[in-house]
């Protein structure tokens, strides 16, 4: 089975809690605060294979989680950093958000690596908050939650060639002639039902072609085996039509347009299905074939991705329900989740926060005053004249 296309959900890491400890030594009864920091949790990376042909191994995987960082400890030790995940895929995979569909990068060479998802930072301990007002801070700061992300990895082969052409036109054939290919040749249609590589040696590098499974008139609706596999003949610098009569060069052109029109702009070699058992005419297109690519120069694989994207902050959302305003921001959801507000000092982390995200302005220009309740995302607080007050 031939899997070019798949989802998987990934985790960074979360970051390890930071510690909240007093030094104890004999003779230093009152030594203050020395809590550690918690580590930080490992990041999720992609990287390229050049011996991967497939997404086959990522079929049955539902979730991939990098490892969490550990929690920091007495006397300032900070916890050990979580180990990060790579996760290995075949050279020319795409990237995307499944759930926006943003394109976040591509694999294009064995050293490329795309950052998918980062682990949580680790929380600060209580040494952290010492200072001439806090001499024995009571707060320490839990992990940040590692990034959790849906991602599709969509496989676009890297290829030289692509050989394309309606059923039992001679493609398997012509590539077990020309490569080391051993395709399935068969008399009845739909012989190849997923893409055959094979490497053709041109005397000073070596062409990797493709044979893309039957095109048919209607592909692009779903006929036959529709037209997902011409994916893999994106990055071809050139294709080799099979054909029969002229009216098979009309419905595979055709059904390249629908598909992507750029692929018509593309170098095209049309080959007749008879002079595949033709020894002089398949001699004349390995000759064309040689002079094409000895003349190109050696290049990065062709990426096919121009625009990339950049991700913006989501703003404060302020809903006013009676004398309850309710806020609701990922950014800051995530943030809060880092504050235990058991804590006798857990003020030392809220009161910052509040005032890095302009949370009392916001608030004061949506009508809130002194006293109202205000509930960030399922959180009780109280309004009050310079701050925002925990709600016990």
């Amino acid at each position: 089975m031939f899997i070019d296309e798949v989802v998987i959900k990934v985790k960074g890491g979360d970051g390890g809690p930071g510690a909240l400890s007093f030094h104890r030594e004999k003779y230093l009864p009152k030594g203050g605060p020395d809590g550690g920091d918690g580590g930080k949790g490992g990041d999720v990376y992609i990287i390229g294979d050049e011996n991967l042909e497939t997404l086959n191994f990522y079929h049955s995987k539902k979730k991939l989680i990098a490892q969490s960082g550990s929690q920091g400890q007495g006397n300032k030790k900070s916890g050990k950093d979580g180990a990060d995940l790579y996760i290995r895929v075949p050279l020319g995979t795409c990237v995307y958000n499944t759930d926006t569909g943003r394109f976040l990068g591509e694999i294009l060479t064995p050293l490329d690596k795309l950052l998918v998802a980062k682990g949580g930072r680790g929380g600060r301990g209580n040494s952290n908050f010492l200072s001439n007002k806090y001499r024995a801070p009571q707060v320490s700061e839990k992990g940040e939650v590692g990034e959790e992300v849906r991602v599709t990895l969509i496989l676009k082969a890297i290829t030289d060639v692509a050989i394309l052409g309606l059923p039992n036109s001679g493609k398997s054939t012509l590539l077990s002639l020309l490569t080391n290919a051993k395709p399935k040749i068969a008399e009845y249609p739909f012989t190849t039902t997923e893409p055959v590589f094979g490497v053709f040696d041109t005397g000073l590098r070596l062409v990797r072609l493709v044979e893309i499974p039957a095109v048919i008139e209607g592909s692009h609706k779903g006929s036959g085996l529709g037209n997902k596999f011409l994916k893999h003949a994106e990055r071809a610098k050139l294709l080799i039509l099979l054909f029969e009569k002229k009216e098979d060069l009309d419905i595979i052109k055709a059904e390249l347009s629908l598909y992507n029109d750029s692929l018509l702009k593309k170098d095209i070699i049309t080959f007749h299905r008879d002079d595949v058992y033709n020894a002089d005419k398949l001699e004349t297109l390995k000759n064309k074939i040689i002079s094409i690519f000895n003349s190109l120069k050696r290049s990065a694989p062709l990426s096919l991705e121009e625009e990339r994207l950049t991700i913006e902050m989501e703003p404060l959302s302020i809903r006013r329900v009676g004398e309850i305003f309710y806020v609701s921001s990922r950014d800051l959801a995530k943030d809060l989740r880092r504050i235990d507000f058991t804590q006798r000092d857990h003020h030392l982390l809220l009161n910052p926060l509040i005032r890095r995200y302009g949370l009392l302005d916001a608030l004061k220009r949506n009508g809130a005053k002194e006293g109202d309740k205000v509930v960030i995302e399922g959180i009780p607080f109280v309004m009050l004249e310079e701050r925002i007050k925990y709600e016990f």
